[in-house]
């Protein structure tokens, strides 16, 4: 068995947004480690999808059915979110984000920043999954 404590949880006023700002507030104790952070302009923030449950087909755009090892979609074996955001401001166990995809309360479970090892440029994407 593996497990995680969260490091902090999201706070977030409505629905998530892409463009929505929200805070990642960390544990007291961790607030060190947030040192430095606020020198790049984006991070990863890795959390517990919290409301899931799991589903192993997935009807998507077009009414195709794939496994939800193809999709984003939150319902996995194993709850776990990522999103790259941008950070707005550090400011003592409070990282200010735009571009969590969470809902108020969700645990988070790590921050990391986002370097050019995190870039993927013009990736390869099926039809249904484009953005409409």
């Amino acid at each position: 068995m593996i497990t995680y404590e969260p490091i902090g949880f999201v706070e977030v006023e409505g629905e998530p947004s892409r463009g929505k700002e929200c805070f990642v507030v960390v544990r007291p104790e961790l607030a060190e480690g947030l040192t430095g952070l606020e020198q790049f302009s984006h991070g990863i923030i890795i959390y517990h999808l919290h409301l899931s449950h799991f589903n192993g087909l997935i009807k998507v755009r077009g009414g195709v059915k794939v496994g939800v090892f193809a999709t984003r979609s939150p319902n996995r074996p194993n709850p776990i979110g990522i999103s790259v955001v941008e950070i707005l401001e550090v400011k003592g166990n409070r990282v200010k984000v735009r571009g969590l995809n969470a809902f108020n309360g969700t645990p988070v479970l790590d921050i990391k920043p986002y370097d050019r090892w995190d870039s993927v440029i013009n990736p390869q994407v099926p039809g249904w999954h484009q953005v409409q």
